[in-house]
């Protein structure tokens, strides 16, 4: 990874995340699509299940956005809400610690985007330390819950962008309808050439009433390295705002 790691920090130009008390720490999936989902022109933006808060920061260096960073995990809300303090955005990243689905409930706001990097593990063992598995396990948070909570939090124009393993990436892309929801972009991450893809950033909008978005959706592939350690062209041009140092081969 091209982020500079120091014990519990991952050190960015602009910002430093300090992550000791998350259970999911920083991983180049996460920084992939924190750089890669277009936040430029939003005013109002949600980070589902923030943990570090890593998405937020990185959507609020490119944007002007306010941004509401949502988590449930005491001690990574501590860790996102401090994250944030430190960063140059402190006054536009609002941590909240609360459950999502009782938030929905109370939230008058509809977010121009939506950012989430949720729980994803469905049939595997539950880790039995609690945080961890609130992080990683949806049996806490499932695939339905978040894509309700989508489409009562979501602007009538925005995007909702969701990274996920494929598996459960199809999974949503197949519910999405039964929530008045439908695929916009479908970007499936892989290491380099010589791996197959392994998660997918995918987009939904609202479906609209004049256009039942029929339109097949063509999957695109983004390739991160070149070869492990060394960049690919287009992820050095993602990072080279955010990461301290660059290796292209």
């Amino acid at each position: 990874m091209s982020g500079r790691r120091r014990n519990s920090h991952f050190q960015c130009q602009q910002f430093t995340i300090e992550q000791s008390d998350c259970a999911m720490k920083v991983t180049t999936d996460a920084s992939v699509f924190g750089a890669f989902v277009p936040v430029e022109n939003a005013k109002t933006i949600l980070d589902i299940g923030t943990g570090t808060g890593i998405l937020s920061l990185f959507a609020a260096q490119r944007s002007l956005a306010t941004i509401d960073a949502i988590e449930i995990e005491p001690n990574a809300a501590q860790q996102a809400t401090l994250n944030a303090k430190n960063s140059p955005w402190p006054e536009r990243i609002n941590v909240i610690t609360n459950d999502v689905r009782d938030y929905a409930n109370q939230c008058p706001t509809r977010y121009d985007v939506i950012i989430t990097n949720p729980p994803f593990f469905t049939e595997s063992t539950q880790n039995p330390d609690t945080q961890k598995s609130l992080a990683r396990h949806n049996a806490h948070f499932p695939l339905h819950d978040l894509l309700g909570v989508t489409q009562q939090l979501l602007a009538t124009q925005g995007t909702a962008w969701i990274l996920l393993p494929l598996e459960e990436a199809n999974s949503c892309i197949s519910r999405a309808a039964n929530f008045g929801l439908t695929l916009k972009r479908h970007v499936l991450i892989r290491t380099s050439k010589q791996h197959n893809p392994h998660v997918a950033m995918i987009a939904l909008e609202h479906q609209q009433i004049d256009n039942q978005n029929n339109a097949e959706v063509p999957t695109e592939i983004f390739t991160v390295y070149t070869q492990h350690p060394y960049l690919s062209d287009e992820s050095a041009a993602l990072f080279r705002d955010y990461y301290t140092k660059i290796k292209q081969a």
